[in-house]
């Protein structure tokens, strides 16, 4: 899978997608690029945009890309606190469809890890 990430994601963070091209926008000649300008270039090179940015959903028809969006969004800017969203990444980039948004929390994470400690009492 070809995947771009979006200003502000730890370059780090690709290690752990071992098997998919990862580069950042700023490798990819598209550092400048604003939102709707960003996801036009980046469906011509890449199948995934990986972003902190929320609010992309809200500003542009991601229906009228061919480029699926997810949307990471942890504690801090750390790379420590993206990697415990990587199981979650992996297996969504497994289902990715282009023209989906899709969201990986870290406050959901923990959310579901509560709830499932509460079933195992």
């Amino acid at each position: 899978m070809r995947i771009l990430f979006d200003q502000g994601m730890p370059k780090k963070l690709r290690r752990s997608l071992s098997g998919h091209e990862v580069k950042t926008a700023y490798e990819a000649g598209l550092s400048e690029f604003s939102n709707g300008e960003l996801l036009r270039a980046a469906e011509k090179e890449f199948d995934v945009l990986i972003s902190t940015d929320a609010n992309i959903k809200y500003q542009q028809q991601l229906t009228d890309y061919n480029i699926a969006l997810i949307v990471l969004r942890a504690f801090t800017n750390s790379l420590a606190d993206y990697l415990p969203l990587v199981p979650d990444l992996l297996e969504t980039l497994e289902n990715i469809i282009p023209g989906k948004v899709f969201y990986i929390y870290a406050d959901d994470r923990l959310a579901r890890k509560d709830e499932s400690k509460g079933l195992k009492k």
